[in-house]
């Protein structure tokens, strides 16, 4: 267990220095929320004088759980696209030689993948601040947001990397990017439930990324009202535990093909 142990924390740090060290990854998950926070803050904003808007004390903090949300998606997919690359470039067959068990690999990647949600997660919310975000929920639910920000990213990750293992193109994990905005924007990430339109308040019910989003934004406002955290709680460490047993089976079903 202590070598196994060794492995996944190595395989950690690698992961997460990798990130550090090429711009093309780090960039998108740290950039690019904060760009769209920027575009959906001032363009959005009047959506508060809507009669199902909930009364809050400010738009922004409001709005940084989607932001958090889509950073969560984004480090899980530069997971899936470093991944896809260490097997195009045969690092991961070096890795596959090794004397440990195939799961660690998996998991060693993910613990990679945590640590930037957590880093990513409390970066967004001290950017914020300056601008206008308040927590009322106090330091205990900040830290609790973080946290649920980084399982969901290693739920993404999980998928990402099962889609990796299987394909093992860095070029098609390269091409979902785009998509990652579909799962976004079917949750209420921007706006309440309530005045999302029909069809896409079904799909939200559906998508296990609306109750993270409302979780965190009804820590942060200290209102239940706005979400309920063991829904969250449930659909972050759900989605992680599942796809990371995706991932572990494509690894398995991948060594059995060779």
């Amino acid at each position: 267990m202590r070598r196994e142990a060794r492995v996944i924390l190595a395989l950690g740090r690698r992961a997460l220095s990798v990130q550090f060290r090429r711009a093309q990854l780090l960039m998108p998950t740290f950039v690019l929320p904060l760009m769209l926070l920027a575009v959906i803050a001032s363009g959005t904003s009047a959506a508060q004088g809507l009669r199902d808007f909930p009364d809050i004390e400010s738009y922004v903090a409001f709005v940084i759980p989607g932001t958090i949300v889509q950073g969560a998606l984004l480090a899980g997919l530069t997971t899936g696209t470093a991944l896809a690359g260490d097997i195009e470039f045969g690092f991961f067959d070096r890795l596959l030689a090794a004397p440990v068990r195939r799961a660690s690999l998996v998991i060693g990647r993910l613990c990679g993948t945590l640590g930037l949600g957590l880093l990513q997660a409390a970066f967004f919310l001290l950017v914020a601040m300056p601008f206008g975000a308040s927590y009322p929920g106090g330091v205990s639910a900040v830290v609790l947001s973080v946290l649920l920000a980084a399982v969901t990213a290693v739920g993404i990750g999980a998928i990402a990397s099962a889609i990796a293992i299987r394909t093992g193109s860095l070029s098609l994990m390269q091409s979902i990017f785009p998509f990652v905005f579909v799962l976004l924007f079917t949750a209420p990430a921007f706006l309440p439930r309530p005045l999302l339109t029909p069809a896409l308040r079904d799909l939200a019910a559906y998508n296990p990324l609306t109750y993270v989003v409302e979780a965190i934004r009804g820590l942060l406002s200290g209102d239940p009202g706005l979400g309920d955290l063991w829904s969250g709680v449930g659909a972050a460490v759900g989605l992680a535990l599942a796809m990371t047993a995706l991932a572990t089976m494509a690894l398995e079903a991948r060594l059995r093909a060779t």
